[in-house]
């Protein structure tokens, strides 16, 4: 399981990364794009709204699971064995990767010439 943990780690630290800078980069143009251009973009691309709430969606209810799951072994002191621990990781990897899915989604509308 320590070999698991390290993977998962690694691979939080590496979407952080990717996610950071997505973010980084969409806030600078979002400085430059003018709110009606914004506002045009999202809403000629009929997936972009629906595709923005299914990945919060997933942001919330994975990040949920891994808190509850945090919470769970704070009250109870019983520490997190087999399926459990698998999931208290990987809830947190997929929130990352969803973040960074969403990230990517608006750089794509934000870098749209």
């Amino acid at each position: 399981m320590i070999v698991y943990s390290k993977i998962s780690v690694t691979l939080l630290l590496i979407f952080a990364i990717i996610a950071t800078y997505l973010s980084v980069k969409n806030l600078l143009h979002w400085k430059k794009i003018e709110i009606d251009t914004a506002k045009a973009r999202v809403f000629l691309d009929k997936s972009f709204l629906h595709t923005n709430f299914k990945f919060n969606i997933a942001v919330v209810g994975l990040v949920f699971i891994h808190f509850t799951l945090i919470e769970y072994v704070h009250l109870t002191g019983v520490p997190l064995q087999g399926l459990f621990n698998v999931i208290y990781f990987s809830s947190f990897i997929a929130s990352m990767l969803a973040l960074v899915l969403l990230s990517y989604i608006w750089y794509k509308l934000l870098n749209t010439k």
